[in-house]
């Protein structure tokens, strides 16, 4: 039985404006992809929102939704709510909202100089910059044009008020149009719209005033700000600061401080080296000069830490986005004193389908988004063997045992976890040691038959119904020249975490996330120097841009040297020749160890064993196809939720 002292703080009620919340966790927003192509609101995203509330939030702000169209648009599959035609589908996603116990935001938003060319248009931002990100220099706004911005933020409050939400949250972070007003980096604009920082939040007052005018008086209004752009002439700590007392000033009923823009990615959207609450102090510094609520977010993932954030004064409202796409129930957990759960691994498999315009999902949470598609309990049951124990055969395993089959689980090593052993042994990775001692757990919650140290032969096959293969893959190897008694892999040099490698001038061949995490790895284990040597022009492609971003600062502050548009030649004595194929010179570096990190094949030895047996095989994970944590684990679900 829960007790109110264990989490006070999390649990203890809120009140934001007139509307009084159950406790003081809210669900932040993230673009989902789950509206129609038009921009309805569907029953796949309807359900997603509701399993959170389920779960035990007390409010959840919803993804963005544009105020205008096709300007404020980036892709379809976003939200609309331009147009009164969109109100029906909103109201009854509400009504199920507050069926299931909490509270609900309309998110307002328009991405303005954020966007690509979509529906033939140019973006719009307050001046003519040119937008490294996207390639395109937006088109200036007119104040005319400004002003019906402006109403048109006022008349989706009104919308949102009318179909039954709580509150609206005016979107002002992040570089989008509004944040760009507020920006020096975006803003050259001369007339009341720009130049002084009472000019510059002038266009996200007269929208406030908008949305206050267009809703009743105790319809809560809150704004998400930066507290800091970590952009060269970007919004500061202090001019958040400031920014926030207008915005109180004005009538603003909570302030929900955010960070970063779409050049400071990593700070926006963390990938996993980042430590837990890192930037609730730019909440806290701004709260100090407040007297209305203040939220506070940055990768959050312990009831016992948001609970101490609270208590010290940090926030008074802790933001969850990512960790509740991966727990939806994560409230509700920490209520029960429930500690297995799941925690987001930063890994931003769901930015990088959310970039391709593909619907949400969780490399961690295979459900995450698909909440219609609960497998069901077989209706015969079957014993099933899985072979690898890796994350795909864990899921396979586990979900064909929560269906009601047999399950016996082989691993031919000493513990579960396949690749993501050697995945949380760069430095910063140690979250994915977190998701395998989630994997152990659930073997042992769901009865799987767990068998380690054991090789599973073509004549195990003949004694189960089905067999499940996720034996993984195998690192590539190459041939150099000269390097023979002096190659290995990262696979192997990740396999020997303890291993030191002071004074030896290590190249990696490869730069791949493989290739840089290990890069890094040996410069944490005393290497002297090490090189990166990469046949493409670009490091780093196969991550997100957060993970790229971040990752590409720290192999500079390691001094790790990068050679791009290379490859390793030969090596001769204690130096090898690298040759650059688009400039064709040929550069000599010290070397006493070269380390391959070209990829993987998928191991299939057994499986053809098994074929030319004629015994039918599930490939799933690297197995079938070589990839990364989100793959591995939905092909794991998908292979056995139909057995």
């Amino acid at each position: 039985m829960w007790e109110m002292s264990n989490y006070a703080n999390l649990f203890s009620p809120g009140k934001i404006g007139s509307l009084y919340l159950k406790n003081r966790i809210v669900m932040g927003p993230i673009i989902t992809r789950l509206a129609s192509e038009n921009g309805a609101i569907t029953a796949e995203m309807t359900d997603y929102y509701s399993e959170r509330a389920l779960g035990g939030v007390g409010l959840i702000i919803t993804e963005a939704m544009g105020v205008d169209y096709p300007l404020a648009f980036g892709q379809p599959y976003q939200v609309r709510i331009h147009d009164d035609r969109y109100m029906p589908a909103h109201a009854k996603f509400v009504e199920r909202i507050h069926e299931c116990g909490a509270k609900v935001f309309a998110s307002l938003w328009h991405t303005g100089i954020n966007r690509g060319l979509f529906e033939g248009e140019v973006p719009v931002g307050p001046s003519a910059i040119f937008n490294s990100n996207t390639g395109i220099t937006s088109r200036e706004l007119s104040v005319d044009e400004i002003r019906d911005i402006v109403e048109k933020f006022g008349q989706a409050a009104r919308r949102a008020m009318i179909c039954g939400y709580d509150g609206v949250s005016v979107h002002a972070a992040h570089g989008y149009l509004i944040s760009s007003f507020v920006s020096r980096a975006t803003n050259e604009r001369n007339d009341q719209y720009g130049g002084s920082f009472e000019n510059r939040i002038r266009f996200a007052l007269e929208i406030i005033s908008a949305v206050q005018s267009h809703t009743r008086k105790d319809f809560p209004v809150i704004c998400r700000i930066n507290g800091d752009d970590f952009q060269e002439k970007g919004v500061t700590i202090e001019e958040s600061t400031k920014f926030a007392v207008e915005l109180e000033k004005a009538g603003v009923a909570a302030i929900d401080v955010s960070a970063g823009v779409y050049s400071t990615m990593d700070k926006m959207i963390e990938p996993i080296q980042y430590s837990q609450g890192w930037k609730l102090y730019l909440s806290e510094t701004i709260r100090k000069y407040l007297h209305i609520p203040v939220f506070g977010v940055g990768v959050i993932h312990d009831p016992e830490f948001a609970d101490r954030a609270i208590g010290e004064g940090k926030a008074d409202f802790l933001v969850l986005a990512r960790e509740l796409l991966c727990e939806p129930m994560w409230a509700s957990k920490a209520m029960a004193g429930d500690q297995h759960y799941r925690k987001c691994i930063c890994c931003n498999y769901c930015l990088q389908r959310g970039s391709n315009n593909l619907p949400v999902r969780c490399a961690i949470n295979p459900l995450s988004g698909r909440e219609q598609h609960v497998p069901k309990r077989a209706d015969k049951t079957k014993h099933i063997a899985v072979v690898g124990a890796g994350p795909a055969g864990v899921t396979a395993a586990v979900i064909a045992s929560k269906r009601g089959h047999k399950v016996d689980l082989f691993e031919s090593e000493s513990s579960i976890g396949g690749q993501l052993l050697l995945a949380g042994v760069p430095p910063q990775k140690d979250k994915i040691c977190g998701f395998v001692d989630y994997l152990k757990k659930e073997i042992v919650l769901n009865k799987v038959n767990l068998h380690l140290n054991t090789v599973f032969s073509s004549s195990d096959a003949e004694k189960f119904d089905n067999v499940v293969l996720a034996v993984g893959a195998s690192p590539k190897k190459m041939s150099i020249k000269g390097a023979e008694l002096i190659t290995t892999t990262a696979w192997d040099v990740l396999k020997s975490p303890e291993e030191t490698y002071s004074g030896k001038n290590v190249i990696v061949i490869g730069a791949g996330s493989v290739g840089c995490e290990t890069a890094l790895f040996l410069e944490s284990r005393g290497a002297e120097s090490v090189a990166v040597v990469e046949i493409l022009p670009r490091i780093a492609s196969d991550l997100d841009g957060p993970s790229r971003i971040k990752i590409v600062e720290e192999l500079e502050n390691a001094s790790v040297e990068l050679f791009t548009s290379s490859k390793l030649e030969f090596v001769e004595g204690k130096n090898a020749a690298i040759f650059n194929v688009g400039n064709k010179s040929l550069l000599s570096i010290p070397c006493d160890l070269i380390v391959v990190a070209i990829g993987a094949t998928s191991s299939r030895e057994l499986a053809e064993q098994l074929f030319e047996k004629g015994i039918a095989v599930q490939l799933i994970g690297d197995a079938h196809s070589v990839g990364r944590i989100g793959e591995a684990v939905h092909s794991g679900f998908d292979a056995v939720a139909s057995l």
